[in-house]
């Protein structure tokens, strides 16, 4: 049997879909290729390549399903809802159904997921997200660091703020699949080893940390079904300000970054920076959370993932 996993479009910016391919090959005995995850209708090889499909689907619906090049293993499959609404015949229609059906059960990353193809006569089961796998740390940092990680635009405590170290998972386009992985293992190390808190709103920087036994804040929207699995785990989902708010505060960070401490439009975007955070704070964030317990969870993701491997290689 041959393995082969995800890479993804240059025009990708985002390390979310990296982290899951570099959970994906976990479980894999070895790695013999890596298809663009929104190609798969495109591959054509000689021989059959086993794909676990954990992720999110896709942003070339012409392009399902995949090609009989492929032997799909459905776990943390998600579909975006955004894209069923202005293409429901792709994803959801006849062939890509059919096709599902005969791969089934389709493990699904998300309840919404597993009720939109239960709905079309699908089996399908929830199975969570591989980015849960990664294992947890022996123990906390003594003296860890606070990582906001693509939150420069939320509300956060001056205390914790001051000392905080920003990151981002988003890369420029264009970098090579090779040079994404090396930055998301870095990241993924710096968080296990060095983290005593990390505030997010990037879902594959929540589970990953959550795996390690990281605390964790986020913020997102409550009622997106592609970060349902956080509320399901037992993690808060904090409200974001309104979008002008955000906007806003980030103009001033950006105007208090580019000009020095000592002159005007420094201390006054700085001014206006501290206050407007404090009138938008959200007062209910549980700034100091304990991590989450999953390793029972962890464990059955993992068996199952395992079992699955085993079955379809046979």
């Amino acid at each position: 049997m041959k393995y082969a996993s995800f890479l993804y479009d240059v025009k990708s910016m985002n390390l979310g879909d990296t982290i899951q391919t570099i959970a994906v090959e976990q479980f894999l005995p070895r790695v013999d290729k890596r298809y663009d995850r929104d190609s798969l209708g495109l591959v054509d090889d000689d021989e059959v390549h086993m794909v676990i499909m954990n992720g999110w689907f896709t942003t070339r619906p012409e392009y399902w399903p995949p090609s009989e090049s492929i032997l799909p293993v459905f776990f943390g499959f998600h579909i975006n809802t955004q894209h069923i609404k202005r293409v429901p015949h792709y994803l959801l229609g006849e062939q890509s159904i059919n096709y599902l059906k005969r791969y089934a059960p389709i493990g699904c990353r998300d309840r919404e997921t597993a009720r939109l193809l239960h709905e079309r006569g699908v089996e399908t089961y929830y199975s969570k997200c591989l980015s849960l796998t990664f294992p947890a740390r022996e123990a906390a940092p003594d003296h860890g660091n606070v990582f906001l990680v693509d939150v420069h635009d939320i509300p956060v405590p001056e205390l914790i703020r001051a000392n905080a170290i920003p990151l981002t998972h988003h890369v420029p386009q264009h970098y090579p699949d090779e040079i994404k992985i090396m930055i998301a293992k870095s990241l993924l190390g710096l968080y296990k080893n060095k983290a005593r808190l990390v505030i997010t709103d990037k879902l594959h920087c929540a589970l990953p940390c959550i795996a390690f036994g990281i605390p964790v804040i986020f913020f997102g929207d409550k009622n997106e079904t592609r970060i349902s699995i956080l509320s399901d785990l037992g993690l808060v989902i904090n409200s974001k300000p309104p979008s002008l708010a955000r906007n806003t505060l980030l103009l001033l960070q950006r105007l208090s970054d580019k000009f020095e401490c000592n002159s005007f439009i420094g201390r006054c975007s700085r001014f206006l920076h501290i206050k407007l955070m404090d009138i938008f704070l959200n007062k209910d964030v549980d700034w100091e959370p304990e991590p989450l317990s999953i390793e029972s969870e962890k464990e059955i993701i993992i068996n199952n993932i395992k079992s699955v491997i085993v079955e379809k290689s046979g």
